[in-house]
């Protein structure tokens, strides 16, 4: 009779484990054998990743980062001055999954590009809470690269927070020589 109800309930698991990488951003759960079952189930992480905890107040805030406030520490790849920055946490500053970010626009001879890294926060677009300025939280970082125009310009970049589908257009200021 317990193997009958324990074989499902394995199963069940294994196939919630599966999926989950759609939802965790780009980590990919451990191993049994480097989170053991039983941890799973008895320890103080989450039944996946042993380093998660559950939020005591529910919701997202929709964090971002914008000019010389990003001149701090970045932790994303790519050649460039990192420029602007946005990312989801929820109530603990747990990151939650990276927004997209579409260049609409930007000056002529720039390169600009958009990878997956970690900044400070500096303000939010909205959502459940302030606690997270001023922590590290992972999002998409917008790096640019290029000579400026003379007088200066602007990238124009369309941003869409997961979950809601809510986008809107943000536009960065780039200084001129």
């Amino acid at each position: 009779m317990m193997k009958r109800m324990l074989r499902p309930a394995l199963s069940a698991l294994l196939l919630a484990a599966s999926a989950l990488p759609a939802f965790a951003g780009s980590d990919i759960p451990p191993t049994l054998e480097q989170y053991p079952l039983r941890d799973r189930f008895f320890g103080p992480g989450g039944a996946v990743f042993p380093n998660y905890s559950m939020p005591s107040e529910g919701g997202l805030s929709y964090m971002i980062a914008a000019g010389p406030t990003l001149a701090g520490p970045t932790k994303a790849g790519g050649p460039g001055v990192a420029i602007f920055a946005a990312g989801t946490a929820d109530f603990n500053c747990q990151t939650g999954q990276r927004p997209t970010i579409k260049v609409i626009s930007a000056p002529a001879g720039a390169k600009v590009s958009v990878s997956p890294g970690t900044f400070v926060a500096t303000g939010i677009d909205g959502g459940a809470t302030t606690k997270c300025l001023g922590q590290p939280v992972g999002g998409a970082i917008v790096r640019y690269a290029g000579r400026p125009p003379r007088g200066g310009g602007a990238v124009t970049l369309r941003v869409t927070y997961p979950y809601l589908g809510a986008w809107y257009d943000h536009v960065v200021h780039v200084p001129g020589n």
